[in-house]
């Protein structure tokens, strides 16, 4: 028999540790930006500008230890990337509109009520590794209704309007009176593979 052997691809599963990890990491700025309005109001002014020398410095002054394998800013949100070893290689948290609603938009007090209504959902991936753990499976196994219990636990505002399966991860709208659009708290990894 002759012919090339097939080679198996594995679809990337994220797990439990990845994910509490990268809250652990977040935890810090999100409290920061919930409870300091003359820092967050810097922050999202910085995100309008898309400065970003001026988020990294920031982002650095609160969170001080994390590995960070890149960082961005499109005038609409802003994407950090945190380093780890192959096969992850990075995972990616951050809060943004989604492309194609506006451009340089981004609300200072919208900011602060997503990080006061994401911090218990953090703060849980962070402590508790059976539920980073039961989080990480239903994402492999794509199972939305058991993501949806999980985060509608620890994030019952609601302002909490859609959560995704995508890229790994998850996304997570939300919808407040105050403005037209959409921002998304994400966690999730793009790279394919």
């Amino acid at each position: 028999m002759t012919g090339k052997a097939k080679a198996k691809t594995k679809t990337f599963q994220v797990s439990g540790s990845v994910l509490s990890r990268v809250a652990a990491s977040m935890i810090p700025f999100y409290r920061k930006i919930a409870g300091d309005r003359a820092f967050a109001l810097r922050w999202s002014k910085a995100v309008r500008k898309a400065d970003l020398d001026a988020l990294l410095a920031m982002f650095k002054s609160v969170v001080k230890t994390a590995k960070l394998n890149s960082f961005s800013v499109n005038g609409i949100g802003y994407f950090v990337d945190f380093a780890f070893e192959e096969p992850v290689l990075q995972y990616t948290n951050g809060t943004t509109i989604p492309p194609g609603s506006t451009q340089f938009t981004f609300s200072t007090p919208i900011h602060q009520a997503i990080a006061r209504a994401v911090l218990p959902f953090y703060r849980a991936l962070a402590s508790s590794k059976s539920y980073a753990a039961a989080l990480a499976a239903a994402i492999n196994g794509n199972h939305a209704a058991r993501v949806r219990s999980l985060i509608r636990r620890k994030v019952p505002t609601a302002a909490l309007k859609c959560i995704q399966i995508r890229f790994s991860g998850l996304f997570l709208d939300f919808a407040y009176a105050s403005s037209k659009f959409t921002y998304r708290n994400l966690l999730f990894r793009e790279i394919t593979g």
